[in-house]
């Protein structure tokens, strides 16, 4: 039998008992192109990224490393859930001060 636990908690998953979410995330590096007067038209910039996606695909694939993709699966509980849809890019939560009315 498969055993789960939730990847943020550690607590242990009963798949006969608990729901568990699979969160996966697709991270990949991204430039906006340099403008130029010259484009070359040699090049097929669209064919070149589309192979290095099919490359990403394979795992045995050395070509790409993890600052330029990488796929990421996570395994939660049901809060933890909850808690990661409030924030989900792990953001600081911005402190407010209160200030009188003078």
């Amino acid at each position: 039998m498969i055993q789960y636990s939730c990847d943020r908690c550690k607590r242990r998953l009963d798949p006969q008992e608990d729901l568990r979410y699979v969160v996966k995330v697709e991270v990949s590096a991204f430039m906006d192109p340099l403008e130029s007067d010259e484009m070359d038209d040699d090049c097929d910039h669209l064919l070149e990224v589309q192979e290095i996606i099919e490359c990403s695909e394979d795992e045995e694939s050395d070509q790409i490393g993890d600052d330029v993709y990488r796929r990421l699966r996570f395994d939660l509980c049901s809060d933890c859930y909850k808690r990661y849809l409030l924030n989900p890019v792990g953001r600081e939560p911005v402190e407010h001060f209160g200030f009188s009315e003078n």
